[in-house]
């Protein structure tokens, strides 16, 4: 038990370093959702906002999930949750607590036994908390009939397993090319451009949109880039192989070593060169085209409502036919909940049909469910490029992995040298000697 405390304390020490969470892998303002925190990120949340709800006796199940707990996300939730409770006789509290303290008190009360029935993890911490023993096993607990095993898509569902269980279910997101509308008709954009199918169709969008006035200053850069973000490199990387793309292998050695990874890296370069391509700020809490900066960034979905807010009626997502990112949230069951068998219950009723239409059309959240597409795509006419970029999203591996939070510090450290310096392949060779040396301590 000693060794497990201690354990549970070096995630909590790695997590302040490097993985208090807000909406992105990459570490900046990238969704804006309660549900959202996706991965190691270095943004926190502001606001605490937790409670009890639903009425009637019975069994009282604690459920904590990372953010803000805005009114929609709340209240979406919280809809879902009511319909459980009172057709189950149960009663719940419901608490949101901001990523920057989440993992503080989830660890905190997983270590001293009161920890939540329900809770939600990050994409990067999945592997971690699941590695001490904290996450159960949903096999048992999810019937051989559910619908969602055939309903929600693979890639979706396989992102919550370890060994071929399902551990987790998953509220994915993915990562798509966002842009604003306005400055594409401006510059003369065609539909056929907006659809891009290999490195060169992205390139040549990333250069038509760039707007410079009468004296070749640039107004808006035509991409903004996260010269550090994992995301980025991940979906750059990707646009190279028509096969699946992996950070690291089933070992967990490093997989990112790649002819791929160099020509993207190199590529980006010499686009911020000519001009065409600005950096992210660090720190920075709204991405270039909700700022206005660029034309064009790496995006989730859940990003639309901010950058609209900010160019009503003039964001949309490219038509993209190449690989890229799928990351998200999973939401689990604590093991050692003593309430397990109506946890599990509620738990899964979460991912019904019925719970995420509502959480779809109250959040915007999408739940991968292919029936429920269409529906989706009725809630915003924009979101049918998302819808086909899921097709094409993959999880950084197909092996969760526990040390993801200290491996993904060095990394973006190492990825920040490399568009900072000429030499790429050493770059990348010393990244993947740093990653693999740090598996072994």
């Amino acid at each position: 038990m000693k060794r497990r405390v201690m354990a549970v304390l070096l995630v909590v020490i790695i997590c302040l370093a490097g993985c208090s969470s807000g909406n992105s892998s990459s570490g900046k303002s990238t969704s804006g959702n309660a549900a959202s925190g996706d991965t190691a990120s270095k943004e926190t949340a502001a606001k605490d906002d937790g409670g009890s709800s639903s009425t009637g006796g019975g069994t009282k199940i604690n459920i904590w999930l990372a953010g803000s707990g805005e009114a929609e996300f709340d209240a979406a939730f919280r809809e879902v949750f009511d319909k459980f409770a009172a057709e189950n006789d149960v009663t719940y509290e419901l608490t949101f607590i901001p990523w920057g303290d989440y993992f503080t008190k989830l660890n905190t009360g997983l270590i001293g036994g009161a920890g939540p029935d329900i809770f939600m993890l990050g994409y990067g911490q999945m592997g971690s908390v699941l590695d001490l023993g904290y996450v159960q096993n949903l096999d048992e607990y999810i019937p051989k009939d559910w619908d969602g095993l055939t309903d929600i898509a693979q890639n979706v569902l396989d992102a919550g397993k370890k060994d071929g269980s399902i551990y987790g279910l998953f509220q994915p997101s993915t990562r798509v090319w966002m842009y604003r509308k306005d400055i594409a008709q401006q510059q003369g954009v065609t539909e056929d451009e907006l659809t891009i199918k290999t490195p060169d169709d992205f390139y040549n969008l990333v250069k038509k949109l760039t707007v410079k006035d009468d004296n070749g200053n640039v107004v808006t850069y035509g991409l903004e880039l996260d010269q550090d973000g994992e995301q980025f490199f991940y979906s750059l990387a990707s646009m190279y192989q028509s096969d699946r793309v992996f950070l690291w292998n089933s070992d967990l050695t490093a997989a990112f070593n790649t002819e791929a990874a160099v020509q993207s890296i190199d590529k980006m370069k010499e686009l911020i060169d000519e001009g065409y391509v600005t950096l992210l700020a660090p720190g920075n809490a709204t991405n270039g085209v909700q700022s206005g900066v660029a034309a064009m960034t790496l995006a989730a979905e859940t990003s639309y409502a901010t950058a609209n807010s900010a160019f009503p009626d003039q964001i949309g997502f490219v038509n993209s036919e190449m690989n890229t990112l799928l990351i998200g949230n999973y939401i689990v069951l604590n093991s050692e909940s003593a309430n397990k068998d109506i946890a599990a219950k509620m738990l899964i009723d979460l991912f019904s049909k019925e719970s995420c239409s509502i959480l779809a059309e109250k959040a915007s959240l999408y739940s991968g469910r292919k029936s429920l597409d269409e529906e989706f795509l009725a809630l915003n006419p924009e979101f049918g490029n998302v819808l086909a970029a899921y097709n094409y999203s993959e999880p950084f591996a197909n092996t969760l992995n526990p040390k993801f939070t200290e491996l993904i510090s060095d990394f973006r450290l190492g990825l920040e040298q490399a568009y900072a310096q000429d030499d790429t392949p050493g770059q990348l060779k010393m990244m993947e000697e740093t990653w693999n040396a740090k598996l072994k301590e």
